[in-house]
């Protein structure tokens, strides 16, 4: 668990590194989390961590495509996309074991109807908290898989795959239009386009 809290804290350490232009600093200490937070060694059950694992990959892509090494670009961002259908299917494990748990202690003060109202207050603001936290993982891993597709068209345009290019440009668009609620299939709804 302590390895997994240093990488958490290297992933975001060499974030913030490459956001203030920092990309050869950034580099190693995005390496030596993507080793640990891939492996998942202690993040089964942290908030955040599908999510951060996929930010990373994406990272170390876009540094690779910096240092025009196309091939290592592409290889990171098909890791970052090959962790996409896993991160998402963990965080919905998490809503369903928190709807499970959500439901026990709502039999349990059905039971225990008397004992006391303030533990049964406490009880839902912690179930609220950790409802939260498992939307924002939610959210957090299909932003990051959204920045993925966006990533691998740029990588595939800078390979020289146009059509390969335009598929993750069309997937990354209408991922967006998702997420504000403008999408649906190609060719309906208000922001829609024919692909």
């Amino acid at each position: 668990r302590a390895r997994f809290i240093e990488a958490v804290a290297a992933a975001r350490l060499g974030a913030n590194l490459m956001d203030t232009e920092e990309g050869s600093a950034a580099r190693p200490l995005l390496e030596g989390a993507v080793a640990v937070l891939v492996a998942g060694a202690g993040a089964r059950d942290m908030d955040g961590a599908e999510a951060l694992a996929i930010e990373a990959l994406n990272r170390l892509g876009i540094l690779a495509a910096n240092r025009e090494d196309q091939a290592a670009s592409l290889a990171l961002l098909q890791q970052a996309l090959e962790r996409y259908e896993p991160a998402r299917r963990a965080v919905l494990a998490r809503a369903d074991a928190l709807s499970a748990v959500g439901d026990v202690r709502r039999s349990r003060r059905q039971l225990s109807a008397g004992a006391g109202a303030e533990s049964a207050d406490r009880e839902a603001a912690d179930g609220e908290a950790a409802a939260a936290r498992v939307a924002a993982d939610a959210a957090a891993v299909e932003e990051a898989h959204t920045l993925t597709c966006f990533y691998l068209a740029q990588a595939h345009g800078n390979d020289g795959d146009v059509r390969e290019s335009a598929r993750w440009c069309l997937r990354t668009m209408q991922r967006q239009l998702d997420r504000v609620g403008g999408g649906g299939e190609a060719g309906g709804g208000e922001h829609s386009f024919d692909a």
